[in-house]
């Protein structure tokens, strides 16, 4: 017979499932969209001679900023073979702090590097936006960089300036939207993992349930097993040992009737 109670519990644990792949699948899909419609070109700012960021605590926080890109119009090219993309090779700039100190060395990289097999690194790796007609050259802040050693204070607000005309990325700006539509596929992937253990779950307890119940009660008066009545007296012949048939003893004679006997003996052979 089978055990209702558990069957229940598996059978609630099954609906869970259901709805929680259901809330997963949605979530998933809302987050890819979200991600998919995330636009690096709304970040960029540009093209301009001169910019100001204040470098915050959350830019700090967690191991460090990506901090500000600065690009210009060009491409990735090495023509002259010298490890530097030719486009930016004569560019320059500035970066001063809210008190007009130069602190492009501390607070910034020149990078202009070009993809080439001499090259360990490029800055093409790090375009957010390949083949677009600009060209990632140098970086202000990225304190998540710590071979590097940027030197950038919390709450202070940098300028970058140049001669040339330029544009400007929030890299930690783009990475929190990236982030933030990210979060949702996430949660979609912890749902479906909590809506399998619970399938999982349910289907091991109803199949316990299935199995395993109180066995039906045993009518009053019956043996298990023998079926014999109790109160009836059952024929006993007498112990015998263990794989022997019963056996009974008679007494020859012992119910014939001496006056139907004859006295004589009779052959059978006289006739």
């Amino acid at each position: 017979m089978a055990n209702k109670s558990v069957l229940i519990a598996g059978g609630i644990c099954v609906v869970l499932a259901l709805a929680s792949f259901g809330i997963a699948y949605a979530s998933g899909v809302s987050g890819v969209e979200d991600v998919n419609s995330v636009e690096p070109n709304e970040f960029i700012r540009g093209p301009n001679s001169t910019f100001s960021y204040t470098y915050t605590a959350d830019m700090a926080a967690k191991g460090g900023s990506p901090g500000w890109y600065i690009m210009m119009d060009g491409e990735y090219l090495d023509n002259d073979e010298n490890g530097r993309t030719d486009s930016c090779q004569n560019i320059t700039f500035t970066v001063t702090d809210s008190q007009g100190v130069n602190v492009t060395e501390e607070a910034s990289e020149f990078s202009c590097t070009a993809p080439s097999e001499g090259n360990a690194f490029s800055d093409e790796w790090y375009d957010p936006i390949s083949d677009d007609g600009r060209i990632l050259f140098a970086y202000v802040c990225a304190t998540v960089d710590t071979t590097t050693g940027y030197d950038c204070a919390i709450g202070e607000t940098y300028t970058i300036t140049s001669d040339s005309q330029i544009y400007f990325m929030d890299k930690a700006e783009l990475d929190g939207a990236y982030m933030k539509a990210g979060a949702k596929v996430l949660g979609g992937v912890g749902l479906a993992g909590i809506g399998s253990c619970c399938c999982g779950l349910g289907g091991i307890l109803l199949l316990v349930g299935a199995l395993t119940g109180k066995k039906p009660a045993l009518a009053v008066g019956m043996i298990p097993q023998q079926g014999a009545v109790i109160g009836m007296q059952v024929p006993v012949q007498g112990q015998q040992p263990m794989g022997q048939m019963p056996t009974q003893q008679y007494t020859v004679g012992a119910d014939i009737d001496s006056s139907s006997v004859a006295d004589t003996p009779v052959s059978v052979w006289d006739n």
